[in-house]
């Protein structure tokens, strides 16, 4: 047991260095909590543990259980880029900044391989196309999206 009364030490610089070892201690318990994970910032572990989240979903609406309202974004509001092998990419990066400035509540955005396009054509077997989904909490936040980018 420490004694702060005696020695260099006053009651109230024990007390700080008590905090500090505190935090520093619960800093660490957390780095390796990240570091166990494989996950390198704190936005991909929450990102990969979601339980609102099922990995094993065959289809959109099971694999974003926890959300009650999901849109599709429209492609041409993607940002794309034309790479010489690949071809056409496409890129949902200004969409999700907005959602980051805009929604209130829990929000996730997932790709997806459907077979049917916007205009309700089905592709052939084997092909697909790739889709950005956005899942919802909040009601508020599914209509502000349908408004900006449907």
């Amino acid at each position: 047991m420490l004694d702060c009364g005696v020695g260099y030490f006053g009651h109230g610089d024990c007390v700080r260095l008590l905090h500090i070892l505190k935090y520093k201690f619960l800093e660490w318990k957390w780095d390796r909590v990240l570091k166990k994970s494989g996950c390198t910032n704190w936005e991909s572990y929450f990102r990969t543990n979601d339980p609102d989240f099922n990995k094993s979903g065959k289809n959109v609406k099971e694999k974003l259980v926890g959300y009650q309202y999901v849109a599709v974004v429209n492609s041409k509001h993607l940002d794309r880029t034309v790479d010489g092998m690949w071809g056409e990419m496409f890129y949902g990066e200004t969409v999700a900044k907005w959602c980051d400035q805009t929604c209130r509540k829990k929000y996730r955005w997932q790709w997806e391989r459907v077979t049917m396009d916007h205009d309700g054509q089905y592709a052939p077997d084997g092909y697909g196309i790739d889709e950005l989904f956005f899942g919802f909490k909040d009601e508020r936040d599914y209509f502000l999206f349908l408004l900006r980018w449907s």
